[in-house]
């Protein structure tokens, strides 16, 4: 599955929804068809939503909704990557330079190999600024692999960076010790039955 463009990207140590999530985040498929299918509210998306007790997964396409829900104390471990497409940015740039130089042999066609030149490196900053992709998922005690893959959305103007991803993780990390404090702290009606007991 390729990366989806960011829709919304929501997170903060207080809730963001009204369902009392601290991570709301919704990402679409990448392209004009998809952000067509969005405006008229019958987009494939996918969520991640982290809430106090679970985190859901939810991928919803023109055929149905599959959702998973995930105890907190599921998840062992948190991870995000971000990965920077040099590489085939640079292939581009020495690919156009290539055609650009034969065509400077000739002397009557230096203006185009310049023009060819000039294109070569815009096409290869847009294609490096569009495909850096941020990756974000969550490991549980099983050892189930929850992830996902974000692009940047130029339509709804959306980037995020490896920082934000970071917060992210740091942020789940956070509830699940909470969730596990929680967990570990003896209620007070069966401290009592075991005082009686």
């Amino acid at each position: 599955m390729g990366a989806f463009v960011i829709k919304s990207w929501k997170s903060g140590n207080k809730p963001v929804d009204e369902q009392g999530n601290y991570v709301h985040i919704v990402g679409r498929n990448g392209g004009l068809i998809a952000w067509l299918l969005a405006r008229l509210r019958v987009d494939p998306t996918t969520r991640i939503a982290v809430g106090i007790e679970r985190l859901e997964f939810t991928r919803s396409s023109l055929s149905g909704v599959q959702a998973r829900l995930i105890p907190l104390e599921s998840i062992s471990s948190t991870y995000y990557g971000y990965h920077k497409p040099w590489k085939t940015a640079l292939s581009i740039v020495l690919l156009f330079g290539l055609v650009a130089g034969s065509l400077m042999r000739e002397p009557s066609s230096g203006t185009i190999g310049a023009v060819v030149i000039g294109f070569g490196l815009l096409f290869a900053a847009a294609y490096y600024l569009l495909n850096r992709t941020l990756t974000l998922g969550f490991i549980e005690h099983s050892g189930v692999v929850s992830g996902i893959q974000f692009k940047r959305s130029v339509i709804e103007g959306q980037d995020i960076d490896e920082h934000e991803a970071r917060q992210i993780c740091k942020l789940v990390q956070r509830l699940l010790e909470a969730r596990q404090r929680r967990l570990q702290t003896p209620q007070p009606q069966m401290a009592q039955a075991q005082r009686y007991g």
